[in-house]
């Protein structure tokens, strides 16, 4: 009796996500740099980096909403996390998009630092809602506990920035302690993926 090829098995379908993950550990690390490096220097420069900070932030926003859609289509994702990833990266590129408009045609520096700290305070939640759901969804993948927490985290700071109100300086002191947060957790993060590849 002639044997039935049933395909991969679910343990070769998590193994082949797995080191999917994994090969990309750098992009992770390249993101974490680049926060901590923007975290700098609105710690450090808080009144020149406000202006600057709306344009870094709608970059960023566009960057990693391209990066979701792209990562919404690797291998082993459910459809749950899928339709996430999809919806968190069109919506970044929305919002984006209205933030390079906001500050293009806005020469109200107040008005233009509460719209900012909206966009990035909605930004942050939809980044941890990405990587909290990534974590929880992730069973058996690098860092899963790591992911969750950091998701949470990024979660508590978008909170943060929508709630509490804020000068200027202190907007871009606030984002900038919570990008060096974030990018801390993406090294590690990073790290740990790239110890995942065996």
């Amino acid at each position: 009796m002639a044997s039935v090829n049933a395909g991969p098995s679910e343990a070769q379908l998590e193994a082949g996500a797995l080191n999917a993950i994994a090969r990309n550990w750098w992009i992770v690390l390249f993101f974490g740099i680049i926060s901590i490096v923007v975290g700098i220097f609105c710690v450090m420069q808080p009144e020149d980096a406000i202006a600057i900070l709306a344009i870094l932030f709608a970059i960023w926003l566009l960057v990693t909403g391209i990066f979701s859609i792209v990562r919404a289509f690797a291998h082993g994702l459910s459809g749950g996390m899928r339709a996430l990833f999809i919806i968190t990266g069109v919506l970044s590129l929305i919002l984006g998009a209205i933030a390079f408009r906001a500050w293009a045609h806005n020469d109200n520096i107040l008005l233009a630092a509460w719209i900012l700290a909206i966009f990035i305070g909605v930004g942050f939640l939809f980044r941890g809602m990405s990587v909290l759901f990534a974590g929880i969804e992730g069973k058996g993948l690098p860092g899963r506990g790591w992911n969750i927490f950091a998701g949470i985290v990024i979660i508590i700071a978008g909170l943060m920035i929508l709630t509490v109100p804020t000068s200027v300086v202190a907007l871009a002191w606030i984002v900038g302690i919570w990008l060096i947060v974030i990018g801390v957790f993406e090294i590690v993060s990073s790290f740990i993926i790239k110890g995942a590849a065996k």
